[in-house]
Formats: structure tokens, C-alpha cells, sequence
């Protein structure tokens, strides 16, 4: 059979053509790999603490205790929730207050914690009234919260069966397991500082040890907060070429918000 010499040449050229291709993609891939697209960092499992190192109304930039430094884009889309803690006192509250506390429930509508969240104005609508009752591994939603983008079941299904070795629902303070409060509500008094949730229940709030707990007020947050030296508890979800995605930024004051100027 006689195969006609121009119809191999095509052939041969279309191949040594598409091999050249392959090559060639696999040379630019692997150098803008290097050059271009450095390794991005890894992100902390459940977030981290950083300071503030620069900040203007559109950007913010962090650096962690690796010395590692991060911009942040101050828009919704890559901070998804952004709120303050200020220091406050007992003395500062009125009856307007709302008032978060999550901890050991000692009966009695009583709950010792080591901290509770002041909320005022506004900010309220970050909190609800509530006194719900929960096990120790349902640790409840709160306000500030690294894991709030995580859907909570009525019985954290998972997190008991780690716990318990069985996924089944337990009755909080039975099996001698012990019992934990969430509360909100209004002041009611301050000395002992005590609340009003729903159906008029009255929550006493306790410290523990050392016999005192600590208190801030929580506000949304806002670019004029920032100042170069703050400190911020951020938990990143996704690294972009030029922002960290953040799904909660909490920015701590070391003055009450009434003291602060911008």
C-alpha cells in the first residue's frame, strides 16, 4: 500500500506541535508557581492572636507572634463579623444593661463564670434574653464566639459521643454530669450582680476563683477603633492573594469606649 509522504509529515508536525504545547504549559505552570504564587501561610484551626501594626479606613495589617504579617481588607466581604471588647465596670451599669454570663449552674438560678459581657445601646441586638440550661460539651452560641459559623445541633451529637463514647441525649445534672447556664438579661442589682431573663426568672451571677470575674462591653466594631499597638482575636477562614478572609474579628481596648478618642 502506498501511503502518500506529505499526509506523515502533517502528522508528525501536529504531534512534535502538541507535545511542544504540553511542555511548554508545564514550564510557565511550575514557574509561576515559584515566582508568582508563593506558598500561602496556614491558617490556625480555631483562630489566633495578633497585633495591630498599621490601619487606615480600608485596611488593616497584623502581625502574629511568628512575626508573621497579614492585610486584612476592612469590608464585609472578608471580615464577616467585627466587634470590640472594652473594659468596663460594675459601676458603669444600669438597668438598660444587658448582661451575658456562661458558666457552672450552682441551682437556684445561679451561675458562676469568670467573665461576663456587658452589651449597651445598639449593640443589644448581638444578644437575646435567655436562661437555657446545657451540658458541659454544648458550650452555647455566644456573642463572641470562634466557632459561631459552626452549625450547633439541640444535643452537639459529635461532641458527645467524643465525650461519652455515645451519641445518645443526656439530661443536664444527671449521670452525674454537671450542669453549665447561659444567661442574659437585664440589671436587676449589681451587688450581687443579678439579671432578669425570660418569664421574669431572676439569674444571679457568681465569680469564681479568685473571687472576682472580669467585664467587658461589646460593641460592633468599626475602622476608627483600630490603633497601631491593639491587639485582635481573629479566626481566618481562607487565604486571598491580598486579604486574609476573617470570619470573626474581635479587637480588645485597654480603655473603656467612653474614654476613647479617635
Amino acid at each position: 500500500m502506498k501511503v502518500r509522504r506529505g499526509w506523515w509529515t502533517r502528522v508528525v508536525v501536529i504531534v512534535v506541535a502538541g507535545l511542544g504545547l504540553s511542555w511548554c504549559a508545564a514550564r510557565a505552570q511550575n514557574f509561576l508557581s515559584q515566582v508568582v504564587a508563593p506558598p500561602l501561610p496556614d491558617l490556625p484551626p480555631t483562630g489566633a492572636w495578633c497585633e495591630v501594626i498599621m490601619a487606615n479606613a480600608k485596611w488593616l495589617v497584623v502581625q502574629n507572634a511568628q512575626k508573621q504579617q497579614f492585610p486584612i481588607a476592612i469590608d464585609p466581604e472578608h471580615v464577616k463579623q467585627f466587634l470590640v471588647r472594652w473594659p468596663i465596670t460594675a459601676r458603669e451599669l444600669t438597668n438598660e444593661a444587658l448582661v451575658e454570663a456562661v458558666g457552672a449552674d450552682l441551682g437556684s438560678n445561679t451561675v458562676q463564670t469568670d467573665h461576663v459581657d456587658v452589651f449597651l445601646g445598639a449593640d443589644q441586638t448581638l444578644v437575646a434574653p435567655t436562661a437555657r440550661r446545657t451540658l458541659p460539651n454544648n458550650r452555647p452560641v455566644t456573642a463572641i464566639d470562634p466557632t459561631f459559623n459552626r452549625t450547633m445541633s439541640p444535643w452537639d451529637l459529635d461532641a458527645q459521643s467524643t465525650l461519652y463514647s455515645w451519641a445518645f441525649p443526656v439530661e443536664s445534672g444527671t449521670m452525674g454530669i454537671p450542669e453549665r447556664l447561659h444567661a442574659v438579661g437585664n440589671v436587676l442589682a449589681v451587688n450581687p450582680l443579678q439579671i432578669g431573663t425570660l418569664g421574669n426568672n431572676v439569674v444571679t451571677i457568681v465569680p469564681g476563683d479568685p473571687g472576682e470575674f472580669t467585664m467587658t462591653q461589646v460593641t460592633y466594631g468599626s475602622a476608627s477603633f483600630l490603633q497601631k499597638g491593639d491587639i485582635v482575636f481573629m479566626t481566618p477562614t481562607d487565604v486571598e492573594p491580598k486579604s486574609l478572609v476573617v470570619q470573626q474579628l474581635v479587637l480588645y481596648k485597654k480603655i473603656p469606649k467612653s474614654q476613647f478618642a479617635p
